[in-house]
């Protein structure tokens, strides 16, 4: 790979500012373009019936996942209002937070919010109506085949991965087939996946809540509200479904970035960390260390193997991002170090700090279009 000069090759990239390409003698002065700035083509109609059937097959799934919850539970929340009201605004005040903090752990640039909030909303109804179902179904089957005993202490553990992850992950590919751009490569997938997850968390604690409730005789409402949200949001939260899912999320991250037609080195890797996913949620589920120790071990199990994921698959993917910046840099006569800056949120306003005020909004412009083709240039890579 070439490397630019340490100094810059025009007086004006002082200071950080994003200098303008060039002239390239062809009467482009007025409209310039940066070099690794491409104009996308716009997809043929035969290319959009997939979008089109995804994004039906996505709304009509929502809604029905959302009308089956809600058939449901509406006994529950009729009878126990209030308590469904404060789990509402207690579960309400967790999923912003953790909706910040997902989307702001995207290196680079945070994710597409439209498409974050689509992620969110799978988990919220699609994928937790479509689990209730089909939990029902395998959960008695397990009891059939194994006897009361074994389905009532295996019965989660055996269906829960399967099915959940399955039907949690199938919203990370509607929205891949929807807007490619919006799940480009591992990272993609892990946020995504990670936000399809919250989605799903945020309603299991609240059916968990007001079933523990009938569970505890119903006498102490609030206080069984208040148990369930401490153990599924304060002891294990940090392992729960975002993390789970997050793994299984960068396996399609993995497919998609090779156009959906992996080689075998892509495509075991892919099945591999849904079988992660799977595993992970396996021990978690599992009659295995019931104990509080236990619980913790397991907790940190899920959660590390989540951050063993995102952080290959930022590494890999900040690497490609700056790798592109040098070369756009050195193209546009920008110090290397000063054009890598800006592979980070930091890098870009400490950058930005050094031009003067009048000129920032230009800078802060062109910044943003070297980003935005250094990460058109990453998601090519496809090693």
């Amino acid at each position: 790979m070439s490397h630019a000069h340490p100094e810059p090759r025009v007086p004006s990239t002082a200071g950080g500012q994003v200098p303008t390409p060039r002239e390239s003698g062809q009467g482009n002065e007025g409209t310039e373009r940066l070099p690794a700035q491409r104009t996308a083509p716009e997809p043929p109609r035969t290319q959009r019936l997939p979008s089109l059937v995804a994004m039906v097959l996505f709304g009509v799934l929502c809604l029905g996942g959302f009308g089956y919850t809600l058939l449901n539970f509406t006994g529950a929340i009729r009878v126990f209002t209030a308590e469904a009201v404060v789990s509402m605004i207690l579960l309400a005040g967790v999923g912003v937070l953790g909706f910040w903090i997902l989307r702001r752990i995207r290196p680079v640039r945070a994710p597409s919010l439209t498409f974050s909030l689509l992620a969110l909303i799978w988990g919220m109804t699609g994928a937790i109506g479509l689990a209730l179902v089909a939990n029902h179904q395998l959960i008695s089957a397990w009891s059939r085949a194994g006897g009361l005993e074994f389905g009532s202490a295996w019965g989660a553990a055996l269906t829960a991965p399967i099915n959940e992850e399955l039907l949690k992950v199938t919203g990370v590919v509607l929205i891949a087939v929807i807007a490619p751009r919006a799940v480009r490569g591992p990272i993609d997938g892990f946020i995504m996946g990670a936000l399809v997850g919250l989605g799903f968390q945020l309603v299991e604690d609240l059916t968990y809540a007001l079933n523990m409730i009938t569970m505890q005789g119903a006498t102490e409402g609030m206080a069984s509200v208040v148990q369930t949200l401490f153990l599924r949001v304060g002891l294990t939260g940090l392992g729960s479904h975002w993390a789970m899912s997050a793994v299984a999320g960068t396996a399609i991250g993995l497919l998609a970035a090779a156009a959906w037609r992996p080689g075998a080195r892509r495509g075991v890797g892919a099945l591999l960390l849904l079988l992660l996913a799977m595993g992970v949620h396996w021990f978690f589920d599992s009659p295995l260390m019931g104990n509080l120790l236990g619980i913790l071990v397991k907790t940190l199990a899920v959660f590390l193997a989540a951050v063993l994921v995102y952080f290959v698959a930022r590494h890999a993917y900040r690497g490609r991002v700056r790798q592109s910046l040098a070369e756009q840099g050195e193209e546009l006569g920008i110090r290397r170090s000063s054009a890598v800056a800006l592979a980070n949120r930091h890098g870009r306003r400490n950058e930005l700090s050094r031009v003067a005020h009048p000129e920032r909004p230009a800078v802060r412009a062109r910044q943003e279009q070297m980003v935005a083709a250094a990460e058109d240039r990453a998601s090519e890579y496809r090693g």
